[in-house]
């Protein structure tokens, strides 16, 4: 049975996790736009307030507001963004029964939303229509990003043209952030519910539009915190019981849907504030003559998923070794012919990538040459996992990604790392076992390491960042192995 905990990091459904792990999904078809819903514009406007008046002693106070959520947006086309009037309602009145939480929505225009992301933590626009942000919009949405907050973007209806804005609207406000379809080993999808596959309204069925029986959500990724997400098909008409023959996900999958991105937000928010934040990289000046060159590899995935995680580990790296070792760090693509004057290449992602030939052949050469290649599945995420063992394949064919053994000098030298304790998630995985010995695997070219790889975390225990669905190590210990894998690059 699953266990809702309120903690200090929000709300967060603790469970086993069975991750199925598949294909990459061809991109979206052009498909005939489906029908509005059947709601006139103006159902959608509810009735005023009433004056606040002062209540007597002798009168029954009422129950205090559960503490605002989701806001709505509300925009100039009242006909687009009210055809679903109750769906905010209909789904918190959902989760309060199943779940046993409450929480209550409003409805702000984006010129009343505040860039605090405290006072409105998730951000909901529902429409129909294609939009455009204006610069002012686009700005503050950045600023409310940044500073913990969350957008989820629904396509009424299952309109493409909603679809395509968003999308867009989503590249315009974190441009420098891979958007890519959530794939479902994302927690998102664990939060709560253990939502695998899902089921279409029958228009969608009898239109032949369903590309697959696995729910569709685009997400843009701050740091390891997905803060955007779009919705291809329509959960609005699901969570407010509307039976409008369109494209969407049934009632049932909506709602579970719409409770576990509540569930990870709420979990999250406070995830991206760690004390790494401000961090700057020892020795990081403009000289570069004796330094040791690290490049983290640019990949088509998300690739950046802890911004100030391995500066961290370098600054780390002088504090428990005392090596004079002064470090040159920087981010660098596998065609650019900068990497082979670095004898030290990290890598990590979140979801599946692909390499190119070009990128492969390079990355062949800088191993033959002598390299160190650093990898690790950030969040312990299994699509990674699974790209990166087929993408190193290609790169060293005929060579086996295989464990390290217990003694090998990485767990040893020159912290003891030999015995690591695990985070919440990843404990939850092994019985609730914490310590273990840790999982890394290498491949030797020459009789030395080149390549080092864990499928669980390590750069949420770098960052000391608060991250509640990472498969990793906790803090010292992962810094530990990081180090020690420095350390092996630096005297090899």
């Amino acid at each position: 049975m699953k266990t809702l905990l309120l903690t200090g990091v929000g709300l967060i459904a603790i469970a086993s996790v069975a991750v199925a792990i598949r294909p990459p999904e061809p991109p979206p078809l052009e498909h005939p736009k489906p029908p509005p819903a059947q709601i006139a514009s103006s159902e959608g406007m509810g009735p005023l307030p009433y004056p606040a008046t002062f209540q007597k002693r002798q009168e029954k106070k009422n129950p205090p507001q559960p503490p605002v959520l989701l806001t709505k947006i509300a925009t100039k086309d009242a006909e687009d963004w009210t055809r679903t009037p109750n769906d905010l309602k209909g789904l918190l009145q959902w989760m309060s029964q199943e779940m046993k939480v409450n929480f209550s929505s409003n409805i702000k225009q984006f010129t009343e939303i505040s860039t605090d992301a405290q006072r409105n933590p998730i951000l909901y626009r529902s429409g129909y229509k294609p939009f455009r942000l204006s610069k002012a919009e686009i700005h503050n949405l950045r600023e409310y990003l940044l500073n913990g907050g969350t957008i989820i973007f629904n396509s009424l209806v299952g309109n493409p043209d909603a679809y395509e804005s968003a999308r867009q609207a989503a590249r315009e406000i974190l441009p420098e952030s891979t958007l890519y379809r959530v794939r479902m080993d994302h927690p998102v999808f664990h939060s709560f519910y253990e939502i695998d596959k899902v089921a279409y309204r029958p228009r969608m069925v009898k239109d032949g539009v369903a590309p697959d029986p696995y729910p569709w959500i685009d997400g843009v990724d701050l740091d390891n915190r997905t803060a955007i997400f779009i919705s291809r098909w329509d959960f609005a008409l699901g969570w407010e019981s509307n039976q409008c023959d369109s494209w969407g996900y049934v009632d049932t999958d909506a709602r579970k849907i719409g409770a576990n991105l509540v569930s990870y937000v709420t979990a999250m928010r406070d995830a991206g504030r760690s004390v790494g934040k401000s961090v700057e990289l020892v020795n990081a000046d403009k000289k570069t003559a004796g330094k040791f060159r690290v490049g983290q590899i640019i990949h088509d995935g998300p690739w950046k998923t802890r911004a100030t995680a391995f500066p961290m580990l370098l600054n780390q790296f002088h504090t428990s070794t005392g090596t004079p070792v002064s470090f040159e760090l920087r981010d660098v693509s596998l065609t650019d012919a900068a990497i082979y004057e670095m004898p030290f290449l990290y890598m990590t992602g979140t979801t599946d990538f692909a390499l190119s030939e070009a990128e492969i052949a390079a990355l062949r050469r800088f191993l033959n040459n002598g390299g160190v290649l650093l990898v690790e599945a950030g969040e312990g995420r299994r699509t990674f996992d699974a790209s990166f063992r087929q993408q190193i394949a290609k790169v060293l064919p005929g060579k086996t990604l295989a464990a390290l053994p217990a003694g090998h000098e990485i767990f040893t030298k020159p912290l003891n790392a030999g015995v690591v304790k695990a985070r919440p998630a990843l404990a939850v995985q092994h019985e609730n076992q914490i310590e273990m010995a840790p999982e890394m695997f290498g491949i030797e070219l020459n009789g030395t390491l080149s390549v080092i790889y864990t499928p669980n975390d390590l750069s949420a225990g770098w960052e000391n960042a608060l991250a509640p669905y990472a498969l990793g190590y906790e803090s010292k210990d992962a810094t530990a192995l990081g180090v020690n894998v420095l350390y092996y690059a630096v005297t090899h």
